[in-house]
């Protein structure tokens, strides 16, 4: 009986803490073609172009880049890659990361490797960012995030946004490995 309190007050003390944040993340699971060894072979010791729709704070598209991109390193796990705007000859050109903010119309994440331009919303409001791992015009990875209260491109929220996007575009594992049930 002693156990319940203690039970009740780390519940409470987890859901407040879920309370604080005002960013979330959901991945969908990757393509049956995604692998790690596929992405070493895209990034690893080399730029990874990333192409940027929308711009919830209204900077200039090349300000923006700056906000965003730093916050997108060192999310690869086990691949040493630049990701970039612009990227050098090292890039290979099948391979990119897209996000775009505030799609305008509904759009699957699949539909953003695609070519050409992602209409957009202008800025105001809460933030959805869609994002995908594209090989050549397809999605190998996609996610969905959301914001709800952004306070600009410093926001300790935005920066952990673009971080957890980045990190839940390049899963470590397939769900799926793992599983040794029949309705994983």
């Amino acid at each position: 009986m002693r156990l319940f309190p203690l039970l009740a007050a780390l519940l409470l003390g987890a859901s407040a803490l879920a309370a604080c944040t005002n960013e979330r993340v959901v991945a969908s699971e990757p393509t049956p073609a995604y692998t790690r060894s596929e992405v070493a072979y895209a990034a690893n010791d080399r730029d990874l172009r990333v192409v940027l729709h929308g711009n919830p704070f209204g900077l200039p598209p090349d300000r923006f880049a700056e906000k965003v991109l730093p916050l997108m390193q060192n999310r690869v796990l086990g691949v040493k890659t630049t990701l970039t705007t612009t990227p050098n000859d090292t890039a290979r050109r099948d391979y990119k990361v897209v996000l775009a903010f505030n799609v305008a119309e509904n759009m699957l994440n699949s539909a953003l490797c695609t070519d050409g331009p992602i209409p957009t919303s202008p800025p105001s409001g809460p933030i959805v960012v869609q994002g995908a791992f594209c090989r050549s015009g397809g999605a190998l990875t996609s996610a969905t995030g959301w914001l709800d209260r952004p306070q600009g491109p410093d926001d300790p929220d935005f920066r952990s946004l673009i971080s957890d996007m980045t990190f839940s575009l390049f899963p470590s594992q397939r769900s799926e490995l793992f599983c040794n049930q029949p309705d994983c």
